[in-house]
């Protein structure tokens, strides 16, 4: 964590990368780059940027799309100065809010829950999997790295039992490493947890489980600078996402087949049966995050409780967010 308060403070000095001036005065971008991750949990992003939305809606501003295997390496461009629109998980946005950097979500993508799967049909407990096993997920700040150390909370009296264990991988490596037998465990997402079921794997923990409930997956985020700079851009996202979603819930198989390619090897059968499957929710309204910061706090993840107003912008789509 230290490194990464380091670089908190120096971002925060540089201000001229996060969209301001070195006098203060705002300077409106030009280019803007949107980075996420591998994955089903984009599909309304990935949307937008088939349909070309933001293109036509902000036609002065280069818009840039790039695909990176981490929520952390997304949250270190952001502060580089490298990324204004980051696509993530929860868990490493609220690290970095928790740390004092100044991001705020902008909108939720969806709800989704993520499942810990392994392909030994003799596991069936974290009790048993605790040990000398290697678990994968995308990092040790991941969302699905809070899931976990909340699942060994529940059942096994430590939210860390099982950190030493933890191996950093991109999920569709992780999948490929489990199903190849180089893993005892993989933390991951839709779709690649129901790829890894459809190969034998079975769920030892899932998300919606242990946190009681639905809540949000992965949203988009940005430094209150840039977005206090350029505020057209956030709207403009907003509107986007809804029409995506909209499209996705009323025509899944069309938005299908603009994702052919986009989300790994899938076909457009494949992608429109995982939009609509159950536990799944393309939505700007962000859900559980509170839930999630909380218990980061009690655990030692981030320093102070923080509160739905350093989560999230004020915006139609955050409005009522927890």
């Amino acid at each position: 964590m230290s490194s990464l308060v380091a670089a908190t403070v120096t971002a925060s000095l540089a201000s001229c990368a996060l969209g301001a001036s070195g006098d203060g005065v705002c300077d409106e971008a030009s280019s803007v780059t949107i980075a996420y991750q591998p994955g089903l949990g984009y599909a309304n992003l990935l949307l937008v940027q088939a349909n070309e939305d933001l293109e036509e809606a902000l036609p002065d501003i280069d818009i840039t799309w790039r695909e990176l295997n981490s929520g952390a390496a997304i949250r270190d461009g952001t502060l580089a100065g490298e990324i204004q629109v980051a696509a993530g998980g929860a868990g490493p946005f609220i690290i970095g809010r928790g740390a004092g950097m100044q991001w705020k979500m902008i909108s939720a993508l969806n709800s989704m829950n993520l499942q810990l799967m392994t392909m030994d049909p003799g596991i069936r407990s974290l009790e048993q999997l605790q040990g000398d096993g290697s678990i994968a997920m995308p990092g040790p700040d991941s969302i699905q790295s809070i899931v976990l150390r909340k699942a060994a909370q529940d059942e096994l009296g430590d939210p860390r039992a099982l950190d030493s264990q933890i191996i950093a991988m991109g999920h569709p490596d992780g999948m490929q490493a489990l199903i190849a037998g180089q893993l005892d465990a993989h933390l991951t997402a839709p779709p690649f947890q129901q790829q890894e079921a459809g190969q034998g794997a079975h769920a030892l923990v899932d998300s919606y489980d242990v946190f009681d409930g639905p809540h949000t997956f992965n949203g988009v985020y940005a430094m209150e600078d840039f977005v206090e700079c350029n505020p057209d851009v956030a709207p403009a996202l907003i509107e986007a996402l809804e029409a995506a979603n909209e499209e996705i819930a009323t025509d899944p198989d069309s938005a299908a087949g603009k994702l052919t390619g986009a989300i790994g090897d899938m076909d457009a059968a494949e992608i429109s049966a995982e939009l609509t499957t159950e536990g799944t929710e393309f939505t700007t309204g962000p859900i559980g995050l509170g839930l999630f910061a909380s218990f980061m706090e009690e655990t030692g993840l981030i320093r102070e409780r923080l509160t739905t107003e350093d989560l999230f912008f004020e915006n139609d789509a955050t409005e009522g967010g927890t």
